[in-house]
């Protein structure tokens, strides 16, 4: 994997945890989540394989971190919108779009082949599904959802201002010096360990309610 689609990765698992927590306000049968989940996965494949199709842009290559800027403020924007006022419908729209543009100009600069296409189509399917079934505990949390969602989307933000300042040392490093298992794991990596962290804090969270509630 090459440290773009390193960061596609990343980026577009992401997007699709925000956008299954955002549909988790709305009640689905499991028939309609997994049309839905195929449907984005779908998207995501001709998102990620389409662009690889025409040249690279250096100029874009250089300056992928003013995207990952751009995506962070937008990203807070968008939480500052959601949690004022509540508009499930627009916020999913605006979540949407931003994904489709940050997942294009990301993989323009891939070099990820057709197999790793599939395989993150793949988790897009894997993660909207499955985290849309976690949705429906996290509804049931003394915290309020939108209160997590919100909160949810700072992580993002966070994370998308991490990427912005740290890409260009990170495409500069040669790799080839160091051991992974000692130092400078590329910045993918990391927040690989981030969402894990985050997952676990979920779930614990919502066992904590619920032994509270008992």
């Amino acid at each position: 994997m090459d440290l773009i689609g390193g960061y596609l990765l990343v980026v577009l698992v992401l997007f699709t945890v925000n956008i299954a927590l955002l549909v988790g306000n709305f009640q689905l049968n499991n028939v309609k989540a997994i049309m839905l989940s195929l449907i984005a996965a779908v998207i995501s494949f001709a998102l990620i394989f389409v662009p690889q199709l025409f040249n690279h842009s250096d100029f874009l290559l250089n300056n992928l971190s003013y995207l990952f800027l751009i995506c962070a403020v937008i990203i807070f924007a968008i939480m500052l919108f959601y949690i004022k006022s509540e508009d499930i419908k627009r916020t999913i729209c605006f979540m949407i779009i931003l994904g489709v543009i940050a997942t294009l100009c990301l993989s323009s600069q891939s070099s990820i082949m057709l197999f790793d296409s599939l395989i993150y189509s793949l988790l897009v399917f894997i993660f909207l599904f499955f985290v849309y079934q976690i949705t429906k505990l996290l509804v049931h949390a003394k915290r309020e959802y939108p209160v997590i969602i919100g909160e949810y989307m700072s992580l993002f933000s966070i994370v998308m201002f991490i990427f912005a300042f740290t890409y260009n040392s990170t495409l500069n490093l040669n790799y080839k010096m160091f051991k992974p298992i000692l130092i400078l794991t590329p910045t993918y990596q990391l927040i690989y360990l981030l969402i894990g962290i985050c997952v676990v804090m979920v779930i614990g969270v919502f066992l904590n309610d619920t032994k509270g509630g008992n």
